[in-house]
């Protein structure tokens, strides 16, 4: 069988692409729905490919020849449990939790070459001196990055946002609003991945608008000149949806699900001090959707080495560098940056929904676990998926058709269609 995979895979440190075709040999193999499975004994055995576009690559591939099938751990189909999280064996709440879990455990053949392939290429992350304008970055993407969609530009307090129409939408008013804020270390602008998944949730969602908030990247702009610029931007965005009516939604995987996070949870605050002065209900999303966040800055976490050697695409050396870089002088632990620390229980009181994913081969799913619990405890309602055997933001290798990065974006567009 062979399979020519065109690769950009995003993660909240990094993009890697790479263009690479291969062969894939195997003595058995059988591919039920939902998933593919080997026989015993089978392997995996990746060949020269024809047009050498991975010679680099190629004998390195060779040592990914496999024979045991249990390791490669592909299973059936999808296997899926829901419970409360109170339920769940990584951390004990009070009975009838406010947080719903769905456990997935498996993984399709696909995706575990894909992975393979991401960690061959993984020593190239370290090789990047990336430079940026300062102030937010203004955005260029090919059309065929965008799915038939077009984008619409306007700033708000300086930051640029990108309004993805789709084709043939009636202009009208919206009743929901999605901010999306993208991953990429706090260095990088949006990757291919991150408009298709935009736009997919654009013309899925048709009563909902999609915008991609561009924020000043590091190291030039790292969080104390940034970050309150982007909170200045997102009270004015706020205000505006109050005024059209429309109920808004923070969206955002990785590094941009930290921004989203720490956005609201700051403003909570400030609002929490206010008040005693000015009883004012200053306006909020309804709810936050977070893919593989980053939360603990401080990268303390004693289960981030346990999960290092399952982890494709990141480190912990590239975790503590992306985060170094995007703090600046602020402490680590600072709860503008690491919104493990912030006052979780202020989300509960205002009545924000906070959903997630987490991936059981990253190696910031642990802190995304800490975060799920304290929300659970707090009596903050939202739903979660946990999906062992999964790499960081698995959900943008979508474009590519990976069973499990659909199945996770149809999650998405349907917790948010109803909220």
């Amino acid at each position: 069988m062979a399979i020519e995979i065109e690769m950009g895979v995003v993660g909240a440190h990094t993009m890697v692409h790479s263009k690479m075709s291969c062969h894939v040999g195997f003595d058995h193999w059988n591919s039920p729905k939902g998933g593919a499975k080997l026989g015993s004994g089978s392997r995996i055995d990746l060949q020269k490919p024809r047009h050498n576009v991975i010679d680099p690559f190629y004998h390195q591939c060779l040592a990914c020849r496999v024979r045991n099938a249990q390791f490669l751990g592909i299973d059936d189909g999808p296997k899926t449990t829901t419970m409360e999280s109170d339920e769940l064996p990584n951390g004990a709440t009070k009975p009838g939790s406010s947080i719903q879990v769905s456990l997935r455990h498996d993984r399709t053949l696909l995706m575990f070459v894909v992975q393979s392939l991401v960690r061959l290429m993984r020593s190239q992350l370290g090789n990047r001196t990336l430079k940026h304008e300062d102030g937010s970055i203004r955005l260029n993407p090919s059309k065929s990055k965008l799915s038939g969609c077009t984008l619409r530009e306007h700033t708000v307090c300086d930051m640029y946002i990108y309004d993805i129409i789709p084709p043939n939408r009636p202009e009208k008013p919206s009743r929901k609003r999605i901010y999306y804020f993208a991953g990429g270390s706090w260095q990088e602008p949006p990757s291919p991945q991150h408009y298709k998944l935009c736009a997919k949730m654009a013309k899925e969602m048709t009563d909902t608008s999609v915008s991609i908030v561009s924020t000043p990247l590091a190291p030039n702009n790292p969080a104390p000149s940034s970050f309150p610029m982007c909170l200045k931007t997102y009270r004015a965005l706020m205000t505006e949806a109050e005024k059209a009516g429309e109920r808004v939604i923070l969206a955002g995987d990785s590094s941009g699900a930290n921004i989203a996070l720490c956005l609201v949870l700051e403003a909570l605050r400030e609002d929490s001090e206010h008040q005693q002065i000015d009883t004012k209900q200053l306006p909020h999303p309804i709810a936050i959707m977070t893919v593989c966040a980053s939360i603990d800055l401080t990268r303390k976490n004693p289960d981030i080495d346990k999960i290092a050697p399952k982890d494709p695409l990141l480190t912990p050396k590239i975790i503590r560098q992306t985060a170094k870089a995007w703090r600046g002088d602020w402490d680590a632990s600072d709860r503008r940056i690491s919104p493990i620390n912030a006052d979780i229980s202020l989300l509960a009181k205002s009545n924000i929904k906070v959903h997630g994913i987490t991936a059981g081969y990253d190696v910031l799913s642990p802190d995304g676990i800490i975060l799920r619990e304290k929300c659970a405890q707090s009596g903050v309602k939202g739903e979660w998926v946990h999906w062992e055997k999964q790499m960081h933001c698995f959900v943008l290798t979508m474009p590519y058709g990976l069973k499990e990065a659909k199945d996770a974006v149809h999650w998405i567009i349907d917790i948010l269609s109803r909220d």
